[in-house]
């Protein structure tokens, strides 16, 4: 019983508001015709880059924690795409591109950074930040290459991946604090003002994505990813942090930032390569509404 309690008071307190934002997306979509496309250019092109560059450029950097959070961020990926591989043998091609998709790309943004803040605070929305720094390089390279099932190359991915403004803020924000740069009072306060947009826009963004994701019968395959995403990659990161010996905050966030359901932006490789998209929908939908269990469970374990 005492269990219970502890669930549903961690749900509650972290999780709770950040579905209830993701709703009230979800509910405003239904009766307003929501630009999603505007919405998402304005949190990727400027509230996201400015809420990276503020949380690195603030935090207290440790390379050692850097160095542990880029080898989960990437184990977390390797052993995700590798588990679908094998999840997926006997379908075809391109459902097999969708499912390693849907495997091993986590919403280490939209969802990851605000339950961190909730959970953790700004020290975990620093390191939450890094983590989605790593795996949304990693999705646009490795991604595009996973869902154009091998028909782009390698070098193309990562010329794509080179213009997402959130690696430059990354860099930005670390050059900067270990150079000891001072940013300029009124430009900083900008920074702020779109840094606070970036919660509540992807919370609001995910909502309405969800809201067009449908669950079809002939989707039932997707429940492979969902063991693969929302089970087997937090136990990777924690295996890989027991083997690191690291402990504490980062753990906790490299743990949770695993966890997290499948990434909106995997629909969005899917439709742009045909690999199988409404298969991919299945598997965002499915983990984002299991998450809501499985994330109060994995909270309530590295809090405890």
């Amino acid at each position: 019983m005492a269990q219970i309690e502890s669930l549903l008071a961690i749900f509650a307190s972290t999780l709770l508001p950040v579905f209830l934002v993701a709703l009230a997306g979800y509910v405003l979509s239904s009766f307003v015709a929501l630009d999603g496309r505007t919405l998402g250019r304005f949190l990727f092109f400027l509230a996201t880059p400015s809420l990276v560059f503020r949380s690195l450029y603030q935090m207290q950097i440790d390379v050692a924690a850097l160095q542990h959070v880029a080898i989960v961020t990437i184990g977390v990926l390797v052993v995700g795409v590798v588990l679908s591989l094998v999840v997926s043998i006997g379908q075809d091609r391109r459902r097999r591109a969708g499912l390693i998709l849907a495997g091993a790309i986590g919403n280490n943004g939209n969802m990851g950074i605000p339950i961190c803040f909730f959970a953790f605070g700004e020290a975990g929305v620093a390191l939450a930040t890094v983590y989605y720094a790593i795996s949304s390089f990693l999705s646009n390279t490795v991604g595009v290459v996973i869902a154009s099932a091998g028909s782009t190359t390698f070098l193309r991915a990562l010329v794509h991946s080179l213009q997402s403004p959130v690696l430059y803020a990354a860099v930005l924000g670390l050059l900067f604090n270990q150079a000891h740069v001072a940013v300029p009072q009124s430009i900083f306060s900008a920074i702020e003002l779109l840094a606070g947009a970036a919660v509540p826009g992807m919370l609001v963004l995910l909502g309405s994505q969800l809201r067009g994701t449908h669950f079809g019968g002939d989707q039932r395959i997707v429940w492979r990813s969902v063991l693969v995403r929302l089970v087997a990659s937090p136990l990777v990161a924690l295996a890989l942090c027991n083997w690191m010996g690291v402990g504490g905050l980062e753990r906790q966030v490299l743990i949770v930032q695993a966890a997290m359901p499948t990434a909106v932006m995997t629909t969005v490789l899917a439709t742009e390569f045909d690999a199988a998209p409404r298969l991919v929908a299945a598997a965002v939908l499915a983990t984002s509404v299991l998450s809501m269990v499985t994330l109060s469970v994995i909270l309530s374990f590295v809090m405890a």
